[in-house]
């Protein structure tokens, strides 16, 4: 038998305008969706009064066909399912959780799920993000969060544009993978299934934890009060981390990280824990995937310690420096590279590294750090003779004692359709170049980067280049003996003048 009792508010809006509610309770028996299908299309939301309740039971299926849930009684699913039609944003709100059993958040790819319900909302089956952003208050955090009762489950969520931007609950003991992040960065953290039910709570706020304060107990947390081995924590950010029963039991917690490669080596990061005094160490050894983004790193929250907060830490001190930005364009036939810093502690110099295959590198040249800094800094770099191709271009970043780290890797594409030979080489007099193009340009560069000869100066010694020829002799006898750079058609060549 199948019971609905349905009373429908026309309340009046401002300016005049009025709209349209279905609301539960008040003088009105509790309704019921026993199986079967309900839609809900009342342009002004769903209410359920703090005397009213719904219950689904037996496969029923609540199709929520507008934007707002206000539940103020009870909501509650068994084995049934509720799914959220209303293209755009939505929102959950009110004072009381609804109890979800399956649900459904099917409001389009970009849009977000606002839950601002006080008492957050429950999940006892089965979740689908068939959404954007799913966001809680992250001020009331554990209270107001998304929370999965034993045994409960999700799909989706798992990208940069779909995801928790808040706090997220597991209870039982289940292995689980938190989804959370920033709302624009996906930062998730995996349990262990933990020895006994466990209720533990996470959220990722990206900034400094010296910086933004832990909600769950108001306050920041310095990066330099740390235990051995650590020396110091990373600016990044920290995953809130609140188990109220205080039963870590050598849960293992792995996440997915930021790009740190300007705080730590990989060999060096480590994953912490905030015991309330000091960060203390949860990595056995070095273990991270990574020191980039997406990169896994693993730690164990050990038996009978209270963590408040995870974050990301170096057995070495910090790198010497911040590096804010990595770019790289072709200007004519050079790469021109720029990079900032801001902030600078002890660093010595830069090192520019190429490679044609982002896995060997060498060296073409250096640039002086600032040395100490807490301003933003600007460096650049031009590569007079960037190879046909791709070029991959990495930054050195070296501190005055040796300590070093290194920058992401960024490519510039130059033409490699053009084919040049440059033969003898050594040469002790005429160099010999040919090409399957016309000879359009040709420059001679010292080690230095200083400019020797143009087009213009040579147009003895290369012959007809400027009728189109495609094979030209160039006259090095009056150089002296050395490594020089030709540059033909924007290509570059080392030559060594005997």
């Amino acid at each position: 038998m199948k019971r609905i009792i349905i009373l429908i508010l026309i309340t009046a809006a401002a300016g005049g305008a009025r709209a349209q509610n279905t609301t539960y309770g008040g003088a009105n028996a509790p309704a019921s969706v026993d199986g079967g299908y309900f839609s809900d299309y009342s342009p002004g939301g769903t209410i359920v009064l703090a005397t009213g309740s719904v219950t689904l039971a037996n496969n029923a299926t609540y199709e929520h066909g507008n934007n707002l849930l206000q539940i103020n009684g009870s909501w509650t699913s068994t084995g049934s399912l509720d799914i959220f039609q209303a293209v755009g944003l939505n929102s959950i709100i009110g004072n009381v959780a609804p109890s979800f059993s399956n649900v459904r958040f099917n409001i389009g790819a970009g849009n977000t799920m606002a839950i601002s319900n006080t008492q957050g909302i429950v999940i006892t089956g089965n979740l689908q993000f068939n959404n954007g952003i799913t966001t809680t208050v992250r001020t009331t955090h554990t209270t107001g969060s998304l929370r999965f009762s034993d045994g409960a489950t999700y799909t989706g969520g798992n990208s940069d544009v779909q995801h928790v931007n808040g706090y997220v609950t597991k209870a039982g003991n289940d292995a689980f993978v938190f989804p959370v992040g920033s709302g624009t960065d996906l930062r998730t953290l995996s349990i262990s299934a933990p020895a006994a039910a466990a209720t533990i709570s996470t959220a990722w706020f990206a900034g400094s934890p010296d910086a933004v304060a832990d909600p769950s107990d108001g306050t920041t947390h310095s990066l330099t009060a740390v235990a051995a081995p650590i020396k110091t924590v990373g600016p990044a950010g920290f995953w809130d981390w609140i188990n109220p029963a205080g039963s870590d039991d050598n849960i293992t917690v792995i996440v997915s990280i930021p790009d740190v490669s300007d705080f730590a080596l990989t060999e060096n990061l480590r994953l912490v824990g905030w015991d309330g005094i000091q960060w203390i160490n949860l990595s056995a050894g070095s273990n991270a995937t990574g020191n980039i983004e997406n990169s896994a790193l693993t730690g164990v929250i050990p038996a009978g310690v209270a963590i408040s907060a995870i974050a990301l830490g170096s057995v070495e001190p910090p790198l010497p420096v911040t590096l804010v930005s990595f770019t790289g364009r072709a200007v004519e036939n050079t790469t021109l590279l720029n990079w900032t810093t801001t902030e600078e502690m002890n660093a010595s110099h830069f090192e520019i590294q190429r490679s044609v295959d982002a896995k060997h590198f060498e060296a073409i040249g250096e640039v002086h750090a600032k040395g100490d800094s807490k301003v933003l800094v600007s460096y650049d770099f031009t590569d007079i003779s960037p190879l046909a191709g791709a070029n991959y271009y990495r930054l050195k970043q070296i501190d005055r004692d040796g300590t070093y780290a290194f920058s992401k890797t960024i490519s510039v594409r130059f033409d490699a359709n053009v084919q040049i030979k440059v033969y003898p080489n050594p040469v002790t007099d005429f160099l010999h170049v040919e090409s399957n193009a016309p000879l359009a340009s040709f420059e001679i560069y010292n080690l230095n980067g200083s400019k020797l000869q143009t087009n213009a100066h040579l147009r003895n010694e290369f012959s007809d280049h400027t009728s189109g020829s495609k094979n030209g002799v160039v006259d090095l006898s009056g150089y002296p003996r050395g490594v020089y750079l030709l540059k033909v058609n924007g290509q570059a060549f080392k030559i060594v003048k005997q």
